[in-house]
């Protein structure tokens, strides 16, 4: 039972320092890169709104091509 105890407590003493030790490296590289939360949200933001155009344009493209494959059928 002791055993279990100290196994537990290392692997979570063990978890919380990587934890902390990433969050502080990633802390860095952004101050360093001046990288910061609105920038990051904008970012997503443009993804997503690249994402929608690219999904209209296929759709776009999709029904002229079903046009085109019906205007060969009727020829």
């Amino acid at each position: 039972m002791v055993l279990g105890f100290v196994l537990y407590e290392t692997v979570d003493v063990g978890y919380n320092i990587l934890k902390m030790t990433y969050n502080g490296v990633a802390y860095g590289y952004n101050w360093y890169y001046g990288i910061t939360p609105e920038t990051l949200e904008t970012k997503l933001q443009h993804d997503e709104d690249e994402l929608k155009k690219t999904k209209d344009r296929i759709a776009v493209l999709e029904r002229r091509l079903l046009a085109l494959e019906d205007s060969k059928k009727n020829i």
